[in-house]
């Protein structure tokens, strides 16, 4: 016999109209997100990992001192089995101090292939191709003039180049810049037009088959010590050598593709689950609103498989179409946001779509699934009652025993209020939790920028100096103080060690510095992230090198912006026999020569790392407060219209002995006012504890440098604002529905 009920789907989907409509954009929103942030990942991530191949891109660098000649050249390349090639570059300073890195185009006609966005190579002396991200950030166009010292050239194309995705000016930088740095590309003419005193001799390798991490690791600790050795037997000062494993400019993209598309999977998940559950109190709302009909198609010799499949298929059905529209959305205007954002952070070679087989596991059928599962098990628990039961309305085997007594010195509507929420417990409960969800994301998406801003502000007040300038010679006599600095790992950050011999008392910059003999002081910023304190120990190690160094913590020194520890000059002279460089503090910068300065330290680069994240997470922030906007809207009218539909026979008395709708909203609207406010209150410091833990935990391990979490105050009172003004939107709705509910409803019902 054909099910009746699937006669009145139809009727009932009419009815409820609204309320499949809420639940269709509660569902496909968040399939829309995450599956358009994995589409448009996983795109980029299969675009990176073929460009490896596609634009040959080297297995590392080395940086001499002079030229290398080509007997030298043979002796690596058929000691080290390699293959070496000529990028060597100049930087070179454009308008508003920019640093223009210069290649020969000819350099890369082999290795590091260029990718051509926008126009044509340079043909001619005057031509320059820019990068992509850096002509966007400064709003140049192709056939703009850019002046770089004295030569003026005109700007012929947009590139990127792949051992450049990710600008960084220098390996030692916390954060890359793609709004003052940019490579490019000149003929040798033009390159030759500017002077050698920038040239710095850079030399990229290639090995015979491209290496795992780990063998990566003894390849380059074996070539760091036999190119030293042949370079130094033939008269050519080594500098450095850089795998590309340990390359920022080309790992720092790919670990942040691959941690996004991790954080995403776990955030739709979670989303996922919160409307399965949401899902399930409006079907086990819409059965006490049918249990006598339910009962008497039970009597009558109906299944409980027939009765569960039919109140399956609207939620099924929604959920699938969710699914549906979702992709749709997620493969057009969502896929192209998301990569945007990519294209908008990093210098990345042209992308190509592909199909994610996993966006439409996790985004459309793990979903039905769960749905499916969590409202068969609630369904299921209703449909066990034995009939009888259900026509007299009774869907609880177990009565409740005792009624919680509230006191008489509670007003009646404050009393109803109560009662109101004690029944409907189940609901607000869900409310809560849909709150704590949607308060993480609003969260996170509005303390950022704020962040960023007092960051700025603590390195402001924090600086040592307003100059910093590392040489590369030892030269006394400058105008500043004096130290030494040696670079050490510890973790995933190159930590920088100051000798000083001046501090405390003595010292201009470092008044309130005072160091214990044979201990070392470390900065805030590396005690935060680490975890370090004082009277405890810190092991640092050296790069390439077996070499360890435990150093005993006396003090914190309150500095932001780097990752440094403070030593006595004579702790440091005994504990380090090489490799460090002379360095100054200073309030200007040295009147010296460029040529013997290997790095400056200023204001402008200590809060590179805010001032990057905010351009480019600008938009991904503006994403998630806008999601989680319409996330909370559409969850408490959902849940708010549950609360109203399960009590419309009691309001439907309450109009009968005379209470007017502001007396019923009071009551019911206000009551669910009061929860999510309760909600919003606790769900904030909550959703702070949360973002705090996941931000020591992915911050510590994905990125170099630190910024303290912070969460500005006036953030609450605007949480706090946007969930009243959302109530707000919404108890207007349901008001509107309170004054409909007809005063023979409550006449209608037998079991009054």
């Amino acid at each position: 016999m054909r099910n009746p009920l699937f006669k009145r789907l139809k009727r009932e989907f009419k009815h409820d109209i609204v309320k499949y409509i809420v639940m269709f954009l509660f569902l496909m929103l968040p399939i829309a997100l995450c599956a358009g942030y994995m589409v448009g990942n996983d795109s980029m991530i299969r675009t990176y990992n073929e460009a490896i191949d596609k634009y040959n891109l080297e297995d590392g660098h080395f940086v001499l001192a002079s030229e290398l000649d080509n007997n030298t050249k043979s002796k690596i390349e058929e000691s080290e089995n390699i293959t070496i090639y000529n990028l060597n570059y100049k930087d070179e300073i454009a308008i508003n101090s920019h640093t223009i890195r210069l290649y020969k185009l000819s350099d890369r006609s082999i290795i590091n292939k260029v990718c051509l966005h926008e126009g044509r190579l340079p043909s001619s002396s005057n031509e320059i191709v820019l990068d992509r991200l850096y002509l966007d950030n400064n709003k140049l166009n192709i056939n703009d003039k850019i002046k770089i010292n004295n030569n003026e050239f005109s700007i012929v194309g947009s590139i990127s180049l792949f051992d450049y995705s990710a600008l960084f000016k220098n390996n030692t930088d916390s954060m890359f810049d793609a709004n003052k740095f940019s490579i490019s590309l000149v003929t040798d003419d033009g390159y030759n037009s500017f002077s050698n005193d920038n040239v710095v001799y850079n030399y990229a390798y290639l090995l015979p088959k491209r290496l795992n991490e780990n063998e990566a690791h003894d390849k380059t600790i074996e070539l760091n010590k036999n190119i030293y050795r042949i370079t130094l037997e033939n008269g050519i000062t080594f500098n450095s050598l850089l795998a590309k494993e340990d390359n920022q400019a080309i790992q720092f993209t790919i670990s942040d593709l691959e941690g996004d598309l991790t954080m995403m999977l776990i955030f739709g998940a979670i989303i996922v689950f919160g409307l399965a559950f949401v899902f399930s109190l409006s079907i086990k709302s819409q059965i006490e609103k049918e249990a006598k009909s339910i009962g008497t198609l039970k009597a009558m010799g109906y299944k409980n498989r027939e009765l569960l499949i039919q109140y399956l298929v609207l939620p099924t059905l929604i959920t699938l179409f969710a699914g549906i529209f979702g992709n749709l959305l997620a493969y057009t205007w969502l896929k192209e946001y998301i990569v945007k954002l990519y294209y908008h952070s990093y210098s990345l070679p042209l992308y190509e779509t592909f199909y994610n087989p996993k966006a439409l596991l996790y985004t459309t059928i793990l979903p039905i699934l769960m749905v499916l599962i969590i409202n068969i098990l609630v369904i299921l628990r209703v449909l066990f009652i034995p009939s009888l039961n259900l026509l007299r309305n009774q869907l609880k085997l177990k009565k409740n025993k005792k009624v919680m007594k509230l006191s008489h010195k509670f007003k009646l509507i404050p009393k109803f209020q109560i009662r109101v929420i004690l029944q409907n417990k189940g609901t607000y409960i869900a409310l809560f939790f849909g709150t704590l969800l949607a308060t993480i994301i609003l969260l996170f998406g509005i303390m950022m920028n704020p962040l960023l801003d007092h960051y700025k502000e603590l390195v402001l007040e924090s600086q040592i100096a307003p100059y910093q300038t590392i040489l590369k010679a030892d030269i006394d006599g400058l105008d500043g103080e004096k130290l030494y600095v040696k670079t050490l790992e510890y973790g995933k950050d190159e930590i920088m060690i100051f000798g000083l011999d001046k501090y405390s008392d003595d010292s201009k910059y470092l008044s309130n510095l005072k160091i214990e003999e044979n201990k070392v002081v470390v900065s805030s910023g590396l005690a935060s992230k680490y975890g370090l304190k004082k009277d405890k120990k810190v092991e640092l190690s050296e790069k390439f090198s077996d070499s360890k160094y435990e150093l005993s913590i006396s003090d914190i020194y309150e500095t932001t912006g780097s990752l440094v520890i403070f030593m006595d000059i004579d702790l440091f002279e005994n504990t380090f026999d090489e490799g460090y460089l002379a360095s100054y503090f200073s309030d200007n910068k040295l009147n010296i020569s460029d040529d013997l300065i290997y790095k400056t330290i200023t204001y402008d680069d200590l809060v590179l790392v805010s001032t990057q994240l905010a351009d480019s997470m600008g938009r991904v922030f503006f994403l998630f407060v806008s999601i989680s906007v319409i996330l909370f809207i559409l969850l408490i009218f959902l849940l708010a219209k549950i609360v109203i539909e399960k009590n419309q026979t009691q309001i439907s008395m309450l109009k009968i002995i005379g209470y007017k709708t502001k007396d019923i909203n009071m009551i019911y609207n206000v009551a669910t006012g009061i929860v999510t406010l309760i909600s919003l209150v606790i769900s904030t410091f909550i959703a702070q504890f949360f973002i705090k833990l996941a931000w020591n935990i992915v911050l510590k391990n994905k990125m170099k440098g630190w910024l303290d979490f912070y969460v500005a105050p006036y953030l609450y009172l605007e949480i706090l604002g946007i969930g009243i003004i959302s109530f707000l939107i919404v108890y207007l709705i349901e008001s509107y529905k309170i004054s409909k509910i007809n005063l023979a409803f409550a006449l209608k019902d037998d079991t009054l």
